[in-house]
């Protein structure tokens, strides 16, 4: 068996980095050739640069209006489930002593 394959950390670890910056890399071109995000589409800007400022602020409460609705929902959401996995827990307890 050759030397550097008895050993390795002395080539694992390198093989690791040197895997993971080409991923990087690779990741970094793609995003740049497909990106993930809305901020290249010109016609949602230019509707948006289209409204007048009192138009924008409707549309920005609109939108956290509906931020806070999602989040008093997931709140009622998970207090529904933490109750039932408590009385689920209780019936338990009470038929398997």
């Amino acid at each position: 068996m050759p030397d550097f394959l008895s050993e390795p950390q002395r080539w694992v670890i390198p093989a690791v980095l040197i895997v993971s910056v080409a991923g990087v890399v690779a990741n970094l071109w793609w995003e740049r050739r497909h990106p993930s995000s809305y901020t290249r589409r010109p016609d949602v800007l230019a509707e948006w640069r289209g409204l007048s400022t009192a138009e924008q602020e409707e549309v920005d409460n609109a939108s956290l209006d509906l931020a806070e609705q999602a989040e008093i929902d997931a709140r009622q959401d998970a207090a529904e489930a933490a109750e039932n996995l408590l009385n689920r827990a209780r019936i338990n307890v009470l038929h398997h002593p």
